[in-house]
């Protein structure tokens, strides 16, 4: 599906997905592909935040973490173990903010999430 045609929760939920995935992944060069995915994502949600109010950002957050846990990923991963908070640790608000920070985004998911 093309950008200008996707959802407001697939844009939401590929983001929260890149942001995971720049989390696990120990390799910096993979980890920035990443964040590069996340940061493209954030200025679609930021230019669309008008349609995202009644998105129910907890489920989308347990479906972009699935995706972000993935077998084909698995050998790349060494910053933290898969096992992250019930609920999203950001609002729409935040997602969809001129402001928000992607790198600091990355750390809070390193930083709560459990360590196994």
């Amino acid at each position: 599906m093309s950008d200008d045609v996707a959802t407001p929760a697939s844009l939401v939920r590929g983001f929260l997905s890149s942001l995971m995935k720049a989390a696990l992944i120990s390799k910096d060069a993979q980890g920035m592909q990443w964040r590069d995915e996340a940061t493209r994502l954030q200025r679609l949600i930021v230019e669309r935040s008008g349609e995202l109010g009644n998105l129910k950002i907890d489920g989308l957050w347990w479906l972009a973490v699935n995706d972000a846990e993935t077998p084909e990923l698995e050998a790349s991963e060494g910053q933290i173990q898969w096992g992250q908070p019930k609920t999203c640790p950001f609002t729409i608000s935040e997602l969809s903010s001129k402001e928000f920070n992607i790198s600091y985004a990355v750390q809070h998911l390193r930083e709560t999430a459990s360590t196994g």
